[in-house]
């Protein structure tokens, strides 16, 4: 092998490692963007799945918190009721002890007139 043939074969070879390197460095690139691009995927419905439990939750709580205000508000109807029941019933014993106590009243002064 002549010297020319050596040279030109270390330089077909210097041509294909740079070849290969330049494969391997867009080889790598398409790597690391689609690990991104999968990084990112997996960032997002992390989030909408994150976002979905949230929602989920909040639902359930809202639900929860509705519930017991109505519970509360049955109860406070209720009580109501009762209590003005209880004070018509307390009106109409306090009525009729005044009327009792005004006829008495006047029983006794015309007793004593008479």
């Amino acid at each position: 092998m002549s010297r020319d043939e050596t040279l030109l074969q270390v330089k077909r070879a210097e041509e294909e490692a740079e070849q290969i390197i330049k494969e391997g460095q867009e080889s790598q690139r398409a790597v690391v963007v689609a690990a991104r691009r999968q990084a990112l995927k997996a960032s997002q419905e992390a989030d909408e799945k994150l976002r979905a439990e949230f929602d989920s939750a909040v639902s359930k709580e809202r639900s929860k918190v509705a519930s017991q205000r109505e519970a509360i508000l049955v109860r406070g109807r209720d009580e109501a009721l009762r209590m003005s029941a209880q004070a018509k019933d307390r009106t109409n014993r306090a009525k009729d002890h005044l009327k009792n106590r005004f006829a008495r009243t006047l029983d006794a002064t015309s007793r004593t007139d008479g």
